[in-house]
């Protein structure tokens, strides 16, 4: 198993000589550690190794990956790319990784999300209070808002909306071919969960899947899948209209009445219904094997 020989020394770099050998290819750190921390969890690190003892760069990489030398995590980040250049000699090679907090493990996950809101019309208010013109009395329009020859115009209102970005990295077992699994992500995106997601936080219908982005490799790709949260909502009252059920991503819509208002005579919009349509169908959007680590051992 993997272990990480190197000792530190008081100025961050290392002792000298070899930190491990695989298949007689020497592997060595180069230049230390170095890395940059933020506030935001978007820190960044580095380290660079001498691998010597073969020609080949193929060789030579298999020795640092899959050799004694602790490579894929670093300070709590997750090793995002491996970069190589020839060293000083023929038969050496010179390998920086490079480090994030946002690289997930394979299996794993990390989350961003923006809550910067959505709208949506809205033309009948919670609450509504009227004030008139002395000597006149203002019409009750029923909580319909700005009402203009007979019509609710209505008003853009933001409501709570989360958008959710998860950058995880598939195992390959679950790909199967990277155009199964491209094909698979299409099928998938406009629906809603049909189960609970992420440790039941999402009950069914509550997320809605935008879509992914990133290259379907055939070895552990690593992609950003996008959601849209929006809560399932019970026992809403709409225009005096009581008891309604809307799911987190169905459209909720009134159909107004005219009718004359007892006290002025005046016609008003008064809300005769409300409809709740769905318009996303639900899908099973475990398929997708985020958050799945591997069954199958390398």
């Amino acid at each position: 198993m993997a272990s990480d020989l190197n000792n530190a020394l008081p100025n961050g770099l290392y002792q000298g000589g070899t930190l491990g050998v695989y298949n007689g290819v020497r592997i060595k750190e180069q230049r230390g550690r170095s890395g940059v921390d933020t506030t935001t969890g978007t820190g960044t690190a580095q380290r660079t190794w001498l691998v010597s003892g073969s020609e080949s760069p193929q060789v030579a990489r298999a020795a640092l990956v899959d050799g004694p030398v602790l490579i894929d995590q670093y300070d709590g980040m997750f090793r995002g790319s491996l970069e190589y250049d020839i060293g000083p000699s023929p038969d050496s090679w010179e390998f920086t990784a490079h480090y994030s907090a946002a690289v997930p493990d394979i299996g794993g996950y990390t989350v961003s999300i923006d809550t910067t809101g959505g709208t949506i019309l809205q033309t009948a208010s919670y609450e509504q209070t009227r004030y008139a013109i002395a000597g006149k009395q203002a019409p009750d329009f029923h909580k319909a808002i700005d009402v203009q020859d007979g019509a609710p115009q209505g008003v853009q209102r933001i409501i709570p909306a989360l958008k959710i970005n998860v950058r995880a990295k598939i195992p390959t077992e679950f790909v199967y071919s990277p155009m199964r699994y491209s094909k698979l992500i299409a099928r998938l995106t406009g629906t809603t969960n049909i189960a609970s997601m992420f440790d039941d936080e999402f009950e069914p219908g509550s997320l809605l899947f935008a879509g992914a982005s990133g290259d379907v490799v055939a070895e552990d790709p690593q992609l950003t899948f996008t959601f849209l949260a929006s809560e399932n909502a019970t026992g809403l009252s709409i225009g005096g209209i009581s008891g309604i059920t809307k799911p987190g991503h169905a459209y909720a819509w009134a159909l107004f009445d005219t009718d004359k208002d007892s006290t002025t005579g005046l016609l008003v919009s008064k809300p005769r219904a409300i409809y709740v349509d769905k318009i996303y169908g639900d899908a099973d959007h475990d398929l997708l094997k985020i958050g799945h680590p591997p069954t199958v051992s390398a």
